[in-house]
């Protein structure tokens, strides 16, 4: 079940940012890589967020990467809702 919301929340994405990069003129080799760019980054934080409080890593690092996945988030966030705002 989660592979299967993790497959559509990526494709949601993904048709989105393409969306939107072939609206704002991107070149359409460019356009399909900016999505899972965004998308792997979110995934690569979370992952990495884990780690680093299961070896008990300091407040100020996790702090940091928190705050990264945050800005990743808001990011990702963005190329979502974008499109769409912009149609309509």
């Amino acid at each position: 079940m989660v592979g299967v919301v993790v497959g559509l929340t990526f494709t949601f994405g993904f048709e989105n940012a393409l969306a939107l990069a072939l609206r704002l003129g991107v070149p359409v080799w460019v356009a399909p890589l900016v999505a899972p760019a965004v998308d792997l980054a979110v995934v690569a934080l979370l992952v990495a967020v884990r780690r680093l409080s299961a070896r008990g890593a300091s407040p100020a690092t996790m702090r940091s990467a928190r705050r990264l996945l945050v800005g990743a988030s808001v990011v990702t966030l963005a190329l979502n809702v974008a499109e769409p705002l912009v149609v309509g």
